[in-house]
Formats: structure tokens, C-alpha cells, sequence
């Protein structure tokens, strides 16, 4: 990285670029950092400074997040710088351990900004679709469990009834338990036809 930043006059006292918000114009500086610079010779015989990587610039969250820049204001960031016109992106990255990162382009779309021939990012960032991949995915499946461990299990049906055991199921209107009569008829007859066999007559003629 160059350990000196050049600005254009124009670009300084553009509305652009003093309209842009914290976070975007500290990733610009670091934008312009990470220019390699080289001169060149011009159709006119005359040498100018190229940014000899432009279109492979990479700066990734991971980087971002170490200079202070939050995943969320980074992303904002980006998005602005694409916006306003100092920023273009030459492929859209996959990200995780596969390696493959997100280039940019620094681009002087600004110059045109808020004017009827400005030009937008031929390459907007992609919102990140995926699912089920990353550490964001990993947590929120292990919240998931975790609630999931945490829910009551679900009572039986109501249909089922549970009887301690011991006790007798009380009768329901489908279901009822008639118990057996007692033979009151025959008990009665035959208590008195036994005490009538042994009684005895009170008087004989």
C-alpha cells in the first residue's frame, strides 16, 4: 500500500464526496490505499499515473471489521460508494473458505453524480441469498435446538385417560357398570322357612 494518498482537486470539492457518510469515506481512504500506482505513457507522449490493479482490488469484511468498520456499516458503505459513483465491482464473490472474494474498481462515475448523464454501478452488490451455509446459518440453527430442548412436551390426547393405578375408572355416558342384585327374595325365604322348621307348637288338642 502507498504510504501517501493523492486526491484530485475535483474530486475534493465535489458534492459527492463531501456528502458521503462516516463509515464510507474512511472505506474510500482504504480504497485508495490499496491502489498500486505506475505512470504510463499516453497517446500524447506524455506519462499519467494508472492504478495498475484497478478491477482487482479486494477488501473483505474480515478486513473491514479489524480497522473498526462493522459488518453493517461496511456493507452500507459499499453500497453508497456504488451508489455516488467511486466505486464498481468486476466480480461478485462467493465468500466463505472457498476463498473467492469480491474486486472492485475504483471509478470515477462521481464526477457525473446527480446530473442526467451519471452512469450507475454496472455491477450492484448482490444481497447474500444463500441458505443454510456460514456461521450466521450455524447459530441460527442452534437457537432452533436450543428452543426446541427448552418447548413442553406434548400431552397425550384427550381422548386418553390416564388411571392411577389402584382406582377403579369412574362410567361414562358410552360405558355403564351395573352391579349384580342382591337376591333378597331367596335370602328372605329361606331364613324363614328355617326358623319355621324349628319352632315349635304352643299347644296340641
Amino acid at each position: 500500500m502507498n504510504k501517501i494518498i493523492c486526491f484530485d482537486k475535483d474530486l475534493l470539492r465535489s458534492d459527492a464526496f463531501r456528502s458521503l457518510s462516516k463509515w464510507s469515506f474512511l472505506a474510500y481512504m482504504d480504497f485508495l490505499r490499496k491502489r498500486q500506482m505506475e505512470q504510463v505513457k499516453n497517446k500524447k507522449r506524455s506519462t499519467e499515473w494508472v492504478i495498475k490493479n484497478n478491477g482487482d482490488i479486494v477488501y473483505p469484511y474480515v478486513e473491514a471489521e479489524k480497522k473498526g468498520i462493522g459488518r453493517r456499516e461496511f456493507r452500507n458503505a459499499i453500497d453508497e460508494l456504488l451508489e455516488k459513483g467511486f466505486l464498481d465491482i468486476t466480480h461478485q464473490g462467493s465468500g466463505g473458505r472457498s476463498g473467492d472474494m469480491t474486486t472492485y474498481l475504483i471509478d470515477d462515475r462521481w464526477k457525473d453524480h446527480g446530473t442526467t448523464s451519471f452512469r450507475p454501478a454496472k455491477k450492484p452488490r448482490k444481497k447474500d441469498s444463500r441458505k443454510g451455509r456460514g456461521w450466521a446459518a450455524f447459530n441460527a440453527n442452534k437457537k432452533k435446538t436450543s428452543v426446541a430442548k427448552m418447548s413442553p412436551a406434548k400431552s397425550d390426547s384427550s381422548d386418553k385417560s390416564v388411571t392411577p393405578k389402584g382406582k377403579s375408572l369412574m362410567p361414562t355416558s358410552d360405558s355403564f357398570v351395573t352391579s349384580k342384585p342382591r337376591d333378597t327374595d331367596s335370602t328372605t325365604c329361606n331364613y324363614v322357612k328355617k326358623h319355621n322348621q324349628t319352632q315349635l307348637p304352643l299347644w296340641s288338642d
